[in-house]
């Protein structure tokens, strides 16, 4: 069915439930940016691809189904979505709120499937529309999956065990670290139910998904040590066959637990966890207790090995990334070199290393105006040959053993306009700025945001997105809690991992990003000051020179640009070992001095 026939479809579903309106959020019940391509729901419906939005389908002919997402997918909804069928705005549930009461004659009953949204969404959704005339209508089903044929799930994927040599703490240390914090908050139980933070609980890693290397699962820990896995993979018995304080039970099996036990307290973070658990948590008459996820703040903190394995990926990626430079600047006379097929150019190279496992997102790839779409995906259709003068965004990572990558380069094709270089030094004056920030404990990710953003302000100029993120150690690129963002609370600690990505994007022309992963580490000064903190770079990519106006620098940023360079040489050129000496003089020639 194409996309019209599959909206008309559910539509009459809908109309034979007597509902108005049915809420299909684009994440799945874990609330992962990452989802099995069966469980794109969003996409399947309005063609939609982005990684965060929601989607409100109206079977009443007198108005249009909406979309929402934030301002990094403004674009991407103008190229994807039938303007037809659907309203597109920018927010999330607060504004999914406004929207239904600004439209309430039209959503007298409004679906909702109850595994898809949380307990913090659904209270939120409720709060706003109190006392207006919306029902909320739980599904027993998701009316999507009623009308979407062959989305089967391959289930029973690999899930392995990592040593201690790359997770640098046992889980047993781990698990007794968490049954304190249970303790401590006054619970019996824990619902841990982040994939990613099981994950790295218990030390092992899966296939469920393509970019993130999880076994869709959750788990009950409790006070006394006792994990509880709840999964549909029966790979995950075999690693804890000889565990007994690790048992595992089928997804149908929760109810039945629960109701073998009586007054107890579980706590439960109420950001990710399903509505849907919730009730019959409360079915049987269980006290809840609402905390956040001590295993996010634990996992956001890196431990000296994870740090060591996280520069030790970096440098892995940095020299498949300097391949790659190198191949595209001999191929790009050819005409014959493609978004996409760069995409398999660099995938190629980095699976050459035998601790890779696969990209840790969907790559980035985008040529003059696909650049600008901030989370642009190349397809058959919008695949650009790249031969004539142009900025080309390429914004990719890497998952080894070891640990996870992310890093964006912009790149001159061909000539220069004088605007491109100046928008781009303004980018870079803001990553420097912030690689260079020092900031005492306590400063949150809010405080730090203005700080790359400042040269584009004096200009009049902005960007549509957060300007870092949390990146796990072989697990999710994106990992919360923490954020440099214009709205975030997080407090930025010393051992995260986060990125630095400033960007600006004029639409129709091209794209603009700089971007490295940095370690928070603690600033030493002389005598007894110890209590600030500054940025130390993992990333090791040369940036396009050709791109740079020194007159726009300042000495400070000059000595940047230098140094970080400096620094790509050295690590690179010690990984190389003369082996390669044109590879070597391209190196040298990307890290000249300006």
């Amino acid at each position: 069915m194409n996309l019209n026939n599959r909206l008309q479809k559910l539509k009459e579903l809908m109309i034979s439930h007597n509902l108005d309106g049915f809420l299909v959020p684009r994440s799945d019940m874990f609330s992962g940016e990452e989802v099995p391509e069966n469980e794109e729901r969003l996409k399947y419906i309005s063609g939609f691809s982005g990684s965060s939005g929601f989607g409100i389908i109206s079977s009443n002919i007198n108005i249009k189904s909406a979309i929402f997402s934030d301002g990094r997918y403004k674009l991407q909804l103008k190229k994807e979505v039938d303007h037809i069928n659907f309203d597109s705005f920018e927010g999330g549930i607060k504004e999914i709120g406004q929207f239904l009461i600004k439209n309430q004659n039209f959503f007298v009953n409004l679906a909702i499937d109850p595994w898809l949204i949380t307990l913090t969404q659904y209270n939120n959704l409720k709060k706003i529309i109190q006392n207006n005339k919306i029902n909320l209508i739980f599904l027993k089903s998701n009316l999507i999956d009623e009308i979407w044929l062959n989305n089967k799930q391959e289930l029973s994927k690999p899930v392995y065990e990592l040593s201690t040599h790359y997770t640098g703490k046992k889980r047993s240390s781990k698990i007794i670290e968490l049954t304190q914090k249970i303790k401590d908050n006054g619970g019996d139980y824990y619902i841990l139910f982040r994939p990613t933070g099981l994950a790295w609980l218990l030390n092992i890693r899966g296939n469920d998904l393509k970019h993130t290397p999880v076994s869709r699962s959750f788990c009950i820990i409790s006070k006394t040590g006792e994990v509880l896995i709840f999964t549909d993979n029966n790979n995950i018995e075999d690693i804890f066959i000889k565990d007994n304080e690790i048992n595992i039970y089928n997804f149908n099996e929760f109810t039945s637990f629960i109701q073998s036990i009586k007054k107890k307290i579980f706590l439960i973070d109420d950001q990710v966890l399903p509505f849907k658990l919730y009730e019959k948590l409360k079915l049987e008459n269980l006290v809840v207790k609402k905390i956040s996820c001590p295993v996010e703040k634990s996992k956001s903190i890196k431990n000296i090995v994870e740090l060591k394995g996280m520069r030790s990926a970096h440098l892995k990626d940095g020299l498949a990334f300097i391949k790659l430079l190198f191949w595209l600047e001999k191929k790009i006379k050819s005409k014959n070199i493609s978004e996409s097929s760069i995409v398999s150019k660099l995938l190629e190279i980095r699976s050459l290393e035998k601790t890779f496992v696969c990209e840790s997102f969907a790559t980035i790839s985008g040529f003059a105006d696909n650049g600008a779409i901030i989370h642009y995906k190349v397809t058959k259709l919008s695949n650009k040959i790249i031969h004539e003068d142009g900025l080309y965004l390429l914004d990719t990572g890497g998952h080894y053993l070891e640990g996870t990558t992310d890093t964006t380069r912009t790149i001159l094709i061909g000539k220069a306009e004088p605007q491109m270089i100046k928008d781009f030094t303004l980018v870079l004056k803001g990553h420097i700025a912030l690689s260079r920030t020092v900031f005492p404990i306590g400063t949150k990710g809010r405080d730090l945001d203005a700080i790359a953003r400042k040269s584009l302000w004096l200009e009049g100029k902005d960007y549509a997105h957060g300007t870092g993120h949390g990146v796990g150690c072989f697990l999710g690129v994106h990992e919360g809690p923490v954020s440099i963002s214009k709205n975030s609370d997080c407090i930025i600690e010393n051992g995260m991992v986060i990125s630095n990505e400033p960007g600006y994007y004029l639409q129709g022309k091209y794209g603009i990003r700089i971007e490295n992963l940095e370690v928070v580490s603690q600033k030493k000064f002389s005598g007894d000051i110890n209590n600030f903190l500054c940025f130390e770079n993992l990333t090791r990519v040369p940036l396009d020179l050709n791109l740079i106006d020194k007159n726009l620098l300042n000495k400070n940023e000059i000595n940047w640009v230098n140094n970080y360079h400096n620094k790509v040489y050295k690590d690179l050129s010690e990984m190389l070992k003369n082996n390669d000496e044109e590879l070597l003089d391209f190196l040298k020639l990307k890290t000249s001095k300006i």
